[in-house]
């Protein structure tokens, strides 16, 4: 992931790209997103990108939840690709259907998800696509519940 400097590594910059990344919301969402949140911050408010997300109803509360939890377990390279590798290992689609549906991506700025693509270009259906998407959610709160029970295992103390 490519950071911008200005923006550094804030909470706020992370849930706008692991929204795109697990492909909630497009690049061109998330411009609009970060403009209206601006706007927002003049008029003297103080959104977060999420409630921005809700209330342009790009986003439903549980999943800025999901991205949410996604943030406390951030690994790129595991967010970046599990869409895709739900895809191959489900056999919805072929390992080279899903690196010709990346450079599509890539081509148009990846201002489509890759899931996107890959129903626009008749390679999965959208059953498939929501089928896989529920399927990333479910890994990813399973991994922050994982998480959570090793860390509160932890912190007890070992009766003697």
């Amino acid at each position: 992931m490519t950071v911008d400097p200005e923006r550094g590594q804030d909470a706020e910059f992370l849930f706008g790209e692991l929204a795109v990344r697990l492909f909630m919301i497009t690049r061109r969402d998330l411009d609009r997103v970060l403009k209206a949140q601006a706007e927002a911050r003049e008029a003297g408010g103080n959104p977060s990108l999420g409630e921005v997300c809700e209330g342009l109803e790009l986003l439903s509360a549980e999943q800025v939840q999901a991205v949410l939890r996604a943030q406390k377990i951030y690994d790129p390279k595991s967010v970046e690709t599990l869409y895709g590798r739900l895809a191959v290992k489900n056999r919805f689609v072929s390992q080279e259907n899903l690196e010709a549906a990346l450079v599509i991506q890539e081509r148009t700025g990846r201002r489509l998800r890759v899931g996107e693509v890959l129903v626009k270009k008749s390679m999965i259906t959208w059953e498939q696509h929501e089928s896989i998407l529920r399927a990333q959610e479910r890994i990813l709160r399973g991994i922050e519940e994982s998480r959570a029970m090793t860390r509160s295992h932890l912190r007890t103390p070992k009766a003697d």
